[in-house]
């Protein structure tokens, strides 16, 4: 099927029917834009984990090790030089957040991190007009240099590569 020959309606009715399959299979919870429910999935599977119900506002993610994980994800063209914010942080009820950057072309994951709570703190910056507790950090952002912070990238692409 070559993609580009479809009307625009065509590529649409192709793309919902994508949606409601991966919603049918557990990958996704929505039909909504799929990268953040795919995201937390992997994250499940990674970490041995539950997904968080769906009322959840501080994590999206218990691991098999009873810590709560918060997801936060971004589609990236790759060798793009601008900057991504990943979605706002509205309340810290969380032992760790997993930061995951996606190719936008692919969804292969780019990269990966784990951040301890107290380390994405002071790494976000406030967004005032959000909310008073609001604070986001951004693609660029250099997790690395986060005391406890570990890079999983092998991890994530290692559970991206068995999806069926």
């Amino acid at each position: 099927m070559d993609i580009a020959d479809m009307s625009s309606r065509v590529l649409l009715q192709t793309y919902a029917s994508i949606l409601t399959e991966l919603v049918e299979r557990g990958v996704t919870r929505s039909r909504n834009a799929p990268v953040g429910d795919i995201a937390e999935f992997l994250v499940s599977i990674a970490y041995d984990g539950e997904l968080a119900p769906p009322s959840e506002k501080s994590w999206d993610v218990r691991g098999k090790d009873g810590r709560k994980i918060q997801v936060k994800c971004r589609l990236v063209v790759p060798d793009s030089k601008g900057t991504q914010q990943y979605s706002p942080f509205r309340s810290w009820d969380f032992d760790v957040c997993v930061f995951i950057t996606f190719d936008a072309y692919s969804y292969d994951v780019m990269q990966a991190w784990e951040v301890p709570a107290a380390g994405v703190q002071a790494l976000a910056a406030p967004v005032p007009h959000v909310g008073a507790t609001a604070a986001r950090v951004n693609t660029k952002t250099r997790f690395a240099d986060v005391a406890g912070t570990m890079d999983i990238t092998s991890r994530l692409q290692a559970v991206m590569e068995h999806l069926d």
